[in-house]
């Protein structure tokens, strides 16, 4: 069972890094979006930190749920 925690211990540090690049990457096309007029990209990397921010916490809570 021990394997397995450590298996999932890895899978959520590796959710937790893609979710702070998708949250990096979000706001990014936010900022691009409203400084180049359009709408779609601000919507998209809306988005993009929704979802990233969504994935980030729950791995966060994963990786410290002994606490």
């Amino acid at each position: 069972m021990k394997r397995i925690s450590e298996s999932l211990d890895k899978l959520a540090l590796n959710c937790l890094l893609f979710g702070l690049i998708c949250l990096l990457a979000g706001f990014a096309t936010v900022g691009g979006g409203v400084w180049f007029g359009g709408a779609s990209y601000a919507t998209l990397g809306l988005a993009l930190v929704g979802g990233g921010s969504l994935t980030a916490f729950l791995s966060a809570c994963w990786v410290h749920r002994d606490f």
